[in-house]
């Protein structure tokens, strides 16, 4: 596993994991390195690598200065609620909803009664609390999806 820093455009710094430094390079050919706080496209950067040795205490990691503008709380707050808000449309897109069929539907695919598809709907904390109890995965959402899967 190699890690990199990556940059994007706007001076967002992150890390990035690959399989190999061909592997890093590809996908940025493919235009796929993209930056998880503005989506534009990411290059790597300079990385200074360490060796450990047999020494008692590991050698500090050097890192690459960071060249990225310093955001805000509320700024960083902004972005994080954009890309949630992001994530959940696209999730919402991608599943049939259920309404508050929700955990007889979740069970029923959980026990191969009907084929398994992604679903959205609606359950109470009780109800939730069963389905984690059988080892029926859910993920709440935020009380912004509402009745027929919207964002709003």
């Amino acid at each position: 596993m190699k890690i990199f820093n990556l940059q994007c455009k706007q001076g967002h710094t992150f890390e990035g994991w690959f399989a190999s430094a061909q592997a890093c390079d590809d996908q940025h050919s493919q235009g796929l390195l993209e930056c998880p706080l503005c989506s534009t496209l990411a290059h790597r950067i300079p990385t200074a690598s360490y060796v450990i040795s047999n020494a008692a205490a590991p050698p500090k990691q050097a890192v690459a200065p960071s060249h990225a503008p310093a955001l805000g709380n509320n700024q960083l707050q902004a972005l994080v609620r954009e890309k949630i808000i992001e994530m959940a449309r696209s999730l919402i897109e991608q599943s049939d909803y259920v309404g508050k069929d929700f955990p007889e539907e979740a069970r029923r695919m959980h026990y191969q009664e009907v084929p398994e598809r992604s679903i959205i709907g609606e359950a109470t904390v009780q109800e939730a609390k069963a389905l984690l109890d059988e080892g029926i995965d859910l993920i709440p959402l935020p009380q912004a999806v509402r009745a027929k899967g919207t964002l709003q």
